[in-house]
């Protein structure tokens, strides 16, 4: 499969009708504020994921133009590397944005969760597996959508996605065929024919690791949209507002307000 079907065939355009306007915050802002944060997230995924992608598209593009100075096998080489480490990163941060949109559901729900930067803040930096599943499981019971984050997590692909990620961050980088050399020995002579090792890297192989990515990116699919089906309602992307629900909302959000100023 080449990236750009997936576009053509595993759209994610609907992601981007969770961000959260007028309609939702009159509608929920006042009892529900979670779900405005969780449609911040789904948000901030469909941006990300669609970076991504744009990155996995890239990789197979044959004239770069200005991009590199000279359109040869070395330059193509290093741009699309280039692209293939956004890529990886890219999908990896969607991991753990996914973790936030589910953190901060199951979190409070009151005006103060939109209207205070620091608790936003604080909740997106407190969220780790750990702290997702003390929230999931010992206060909300959600057992089983912490087990299909878990089986996710520790799926072959996303482990070794995840390694990958996690080895440029702490190690450095990888060595791309092409791009200089990777030897493991010195490569002069020594007296009595002792060999000196060198410092090597990790190997990628560019054409491979795009396939994987593909392959992820349709895995991420199907267990981010059980995600969204097991938390947004479906009146969550109605646009449609009542002038009732927008004075409901201005009036408790005013009383909100004189009871901040009276603590």
């Amino acid at each position: 499969m080449k990236a750009e079907d997936l576009l053509k065939s595993y759209g994610i355009h609907h992601w981007a009708k969770y961000k959260p306007d007028i309609p939702q915050y009159m509608k929920f802002a006042k009892d529900q504020a979670n779900l405005i944060l969780a449609g911040h997230k789904i948000q901030d995924i469909d941006v990300q994921f669609s970076n991504a992608r744009a990155s996995l598209i890239y990789l197979e593009v044959d004239d770069y133009g200005q991009l590199i100075t000279e359109n040869d096998s070395l330059h193509q080489t290093f741009v699309r590397s280039k692209f293939l480490f956004d890529a990886l990163a890219l999908y990896n941060y969607c991991i753990d944005l996914s973790w936030q949109v589910v953190y901060l559901y199951h979190g409070d729900a009151h005006f103060g969760v939109i209207q205070d930067d620091k608790y936003y803040l604080q909740a997106t930096k407190d969220c780790d597996m750990t702290s997702l599943q003390g929230r999931l499981v010992k206060v909300n019971k959600r057992d089983g959508l912490f087990k299909h984050i878990d089986d996710f997590f520790n799926e072959p692909l996303t482990e070794e996605v995840r390694e990958a990620y996690n080895y440029i961050k702490h190690r450095g980088t990888y060595y791309i065929e092409g791009l200089g050399l990777n030897e493991s020995v010195l490569p002069i002579g020594l007296p009595g024919d002792v060999e000196m090792k060198m410092l090597k890297r990790r190997t990628m192989d560019l054409e491979e690791w795009k396939e994987k990515l593909i392959k992820f990116d349709l895995s991420f699919i199907k267990y981010f949209e059980a995600i969204i089906k097991a938390l947004m309602p479906e009146d969550f992307t109605d646009n449609s507002v009542g002038l009732n629900t927008v004075l409901e909302t201005a009036i408790s959000f005013e009383d909100w307000g004189n009871q901040k100023k009276d603590k």
